[in-house]
């Protein structure tokens, strides 16, 4: 097939948040699989023209009576060798990158596009795609899809074609086939009128979400790291190794010890603060830093949190739960976070609150990610929803344990701990903790058990690690421990069922696109032979 996706941002190049990965990693392996892949994207802040790039088509669209020129760069991903067409005019590029009016032009320029260049299927995704998927159906009558990344950021309310519309909705009303981020989602947003009034007249699906394990995972942190820094060494900031599940007991606390305790993050960020975002295509934002961990022991439990610093991602009920936690129990707490402004100085001064124990990075840096999870024991991701997620994905490639709400992608991804593992043990494959309340005391309850079975009441498994691993651990990060045997689960389980390589997602991408294809086809007959 050839299939044009609609990505609003891509990583690298553009990207800030886990679309801009799944436009990339998508895209990689959809090639991967023999199909021809464009991907179409705004050319944000001129950082795709700023790269090289051979300049194709030069024309001009109407918005609002206006004519605008574009020009249509042609550029290959860095890592991924997709093609990527940027649309590139001054004044579109300066817009914000969720502006609604770039997105109205956005697809006029996808319309002209499509016009010279035929394809099987048309790809949108989000609600930034909306508009264009409508007008490539109904204007090229071309077959079109919709992937629903976070149904809660629907675009403005337009008009088109008669219908007045969120641009999200428009995508949907106007796809051939639509799906959303994870089987349990799928089921969740059903219990809105119109996603369910749209899954009884076309097909709809929950396609999981993954991550490029071949590029993202503990085994590949120091080139991870180099090639987004770019200008960075992380050799030369703190203790940095790759590490597998079958070291990660030994690696993790190094990096932690010279990463946090040693202050080495600190002196990143000043170095990381320096670089011109503004003139490459590495995409992050400045970082700023409140509180700091003081050196304990190696043997205290650290909490990591990484997310988008909005309501969505569970940062009040996190700060509620951890000034009980924090007074309870000895643990230390990391979080990187950008986002609302409210929530920002909510973190920041929770650190400065906590100080020794509590440390608030408040900006966008890719690399921090992988020093955060690799330091951490655990990771926290209480959403108070979540379509799919790529932290906990991404947490558990590092073999870090993830503390999760039993909701969307969370449910879909982390083998919970047994509620009982004194008589139902399943450390043997549990990568995480999931709780159901949104609330502090569920939170709380998700937390303790965590520290109650990987770091308290060690004594009281030895029966089944005794048979797991011969001899009984004594200490939480000791050889065949409750938190080691979960590092290895949580390396295993996203390798075997959460990469795009082995998950399986992308042939049921390919499925959407061929039902797509053949609903706008020859649903229309069906409908008529069948009299539905």
């Amino acid at each position: 097939m050839k299939i044009a996706m609609l990505a609003p941002t891509i990583a690298p190049l553009t990207s800030i948040g886990g679309l801009g990965d799944v436009m990339r990693d998508l895209s990689k392996y959809l090639v991967r699989e023999d199909n021809k892949v464009v991907v179409l994207t705004p050319d944000h802040y001129g950082k795709i023209s700023k790269i090289s790039n051979k300049e194709i088509y030069n024309f001009q669209i109407m918005y609002n009576g206006a004519p605008l020129n574009f020009k249509v760069l042609e550029v290959i991903h860095p890592t991924t060798n997709v093609k990527i067409i940027a649309f590139s005019n001054e004044q579109f590029n300066k817009l914000d990158m969720w502006d609604s009016v770039k997105y109205e032009i956005f697809s006029e320029v996808v319309l002209k596009y499509l016009e010279i260049n035929k394809v099987d299927c048309v790809s949108g995704h989000d609600w930034a795609s909306g508009l264009a998927i409508a007008k490539c159906h109904d204007i090229l009558n071309l077959p079109t899809t919709i992937t629903i990344h976070n149904e809660a950021f629907k675009g403005p309310i337009v008009q088109y074609n008669n219908f007045v519309m969120t641009f999200l909705e428009l995508g949907v009303k106007f796809s051939d086939a639509f799906n959303t981020v994870s089987p349990t989602h799928s089921e969740e947003i059903k219990s809105i009128d119109f996603i369910n009034e749209q899954s009884n007249l076309k097909p709809f699906h929950g396609i999981l979400n993954g991550i490029d394990f071949e590029n993202y995972n503990s085994m590949k942190i120091t080139e991870r790291m180099s090639y987004l820094c770019n200008k960075l060494n992380p050799k030369d900031y703190g203790y940095l190794e790759n590490y597998g599940p079958f070291n990660a007991l030994h690696v993790k606390p190094k990096i932690r010890e010279s990463w946090l305790y040693e202050e080495g993050i600190n002196k990143y960020i000043e170095q990381w603060n320096n670089i011109d975002k503004n003139n490459n295509s590495l995409s992050g934002t400045d970082v700023e830093i409140y509180g700091k961990l003081n050196k304990q022991n190696n043997n205290v439990p650290l909490f990591g949190m990484v997310g988008r610093a909005t309501n969505q991602k569970g940062f009040d009920i996190t700060l509620q739960c951890f000034s009980e936690i924090l007074e309870e129990h000895s643990v230390q707490l990391i979080m990187l976070a950008k986002g609302d402004e409210k929530i920002e100085k909510q973190l920041g001064d929770f650190a400065e609150s906590y100080s020794s124990n509590v440390m608030s990075l408040i900006g966008h840096c890719m690399p921090l990610t992988s020093i955060i999870y690799s330091s951490s024991n655990w990771t926290l991701a209480p959403s108070l929803w979540e379509p799919c997620g790529l932290v906990q994905i991404e947490s558990m490639a590092h073999c870090t344990p993830v503390i999760g709400r039993e909701i969307g992608g969370l449910k879909d991804t982390i083998i919970p701990l047994s509620p009982d593992p004194i008589n139902s043990p399943n450390f043997h494959e549990a990568t995480g903790v999931l709780f159901k309340d949104y609330n502090k005391d569920g939170l709380k309850w998700g937390v303790e058990h965590a520290l109650n079975w990987t770091y308290y009441k060690i004594k009281e498994l030895c029966i089944f690690l005794e048979y797991s691993s011969v001899k009984c651990p004594e200490h939480p990060l000791d050889k065949g421990s409750p938190l080691e045997c979960m590092m290895k689960n949580c390396y295993n389980h996203t390798l075997k069922n959460l990469s795009w390589e082995n998950n399986n997602s992308v042939d049921k991408y390919k499925g959407l696109f061929g039902g797509a294809i053949y609903t706008h086809n020859f649903g229309n007959i069906l409908c008529k032979i069948y009299g539905k």
